[in-house]
């Protein structure tokens, strides 16, 4: 087989498949219904809306395996009395309530208490998480859906609605461009090498920022290859040290961005920087890691540009795994 098919397979074969979000989706529809039920018979607040969020929601989730979680992220927006940014824990305490109602059969100890969310975990089945992150309307970003959201740092303004339009513009975008990439999937393949980056894991929307400021002016490639080459080469020359910033829903001229060591600014909110807690040592080793990457992409091209086709597998190998080989095997 060649890389080439061995790409078109390994892409296919990382993603959740259909049966499993079929699932998924079952699971998650009857807990947004049973959802605004139960917080419309209580009255306390007024449950507007549950939007899917994440990778799901932006067709970016990778299959379940030991390192990667095969997830579901709902942003519940509640308004009324008491639905303010100031009462998280109440609205916290409140969802995981209402969430322990739907599920009386469930163990307590599924329904978990984050920072940012409610965690209901589902040990049967697929073994699905949920993610169930109460947010406060507030439309003062002029963007759809706005609204306060819990995070570990604070409460912060954003849009889930944006940010999966985010990715869905550049992934309409990348359709016209012939071959099989596309921007979505290419977030996909970066993600499941930083899942592979032990303590330098880096969160999802950390991988959508910089693959899309990868392609912002050359686009996609027509082959894998070369398109995660461009996206290791852009971090190799970039560096991290000037800030990643873009402007679909603000203009970064006009108004004061987040700063620190590195900075990678939200999509959405100019004032979240995704890289806020880096040091020079996070950028140092993360670079590292990048390096690597790029040089087994290298090699893996000259291999491949040779013949040799087992060797140019052991290098993207190097980038993806021992998974590469498996996943990409012909069946």
């Amino acid at each position: 087989m060649t890389i080439k098919g061995r790409f078109d397979r390994f892409t296919r074969q990382i993603r959740p498949t259909e049966d499993h979000i079929d699932e998924a989706n079952r699971q998650v529809k009857y807990m947004i219904e049973r959802l605004h039920d139960k917080v419309a018979e209580d009255g306390s607040f007024v449950l507007e809306k549950t939007l899917r969020a994440g990778s799901n929601a932006k067709f970016t989730s990778l299959r379940k395996t030991a390192e990667n979680r095969f997830d579901v992220d709902l942003g519940a927006y509640y308004s009324g009395e008491g639905a303010t940014k100031e009462r998280l824990d109440t609205l916290l305490d409140f969802t995981r309530a209402k969430l322990i109602e739907i599920y009386p059969q469930k163990e307590k100890e599924d329904f978990i208490k984050l920072q940012s969310a409610v965690r209901v975990r589902f040990t049967s089945g697929i073994k699905l998480w949920v993610d169930v992150a109460p947010i406060v309307r507030d439309d003062s970003l002029g963007i759809t859906n706005g609204g306060h959201i819990p995070r570990d740092d604070g409460w912060r303004l954003t849009s889930v609605t944006a940010h999966n339009d985010f990715i869905a513009k550049r992934t309409e975008e990348s359709k016209k461009v012939s071959g099989p990439v596309r921007f979505n999937r290419l977030v996909r393949l970066v993600k499941w090498w930083n899942n592979l980056q032990g303590p330098l894991l880096q969160p999802a929307i950390f991988c959508e920022l910089i693959t899309a400021a990868a392609v912002r002016d050359t686009g996609v490639t027509p082959e894998w290859q070369t398109s995660l080459r461009q996206v290791f080469t852009f971090l190799r020359k970039h560096g991290l040290k000037e800030p990643i910033v873009f402007n679909d829903y603000y203009d970064p001229k006009k108004v004061q961005t987040a700063t620190g060591t590195a900075v990678v600014i939200d999509s959405v909110n100019p004032k979240n920087n995704v890289t806020a807690l880096w040091t020079n040592q996070t950028r140092e080793e993360f670079l590292e890691r990048v390096q690597d990457a790029y040089d087994a992409t290298v090699a893996a091209w000259s291999a491949e540009r040779d013949g040799d086709e087992d060797e140019a597998v052991e290098h993207w190998c190097e980038v993806f795994g021992p998974a590469f080989r498996t996943l990409s095997e012909e069946e």
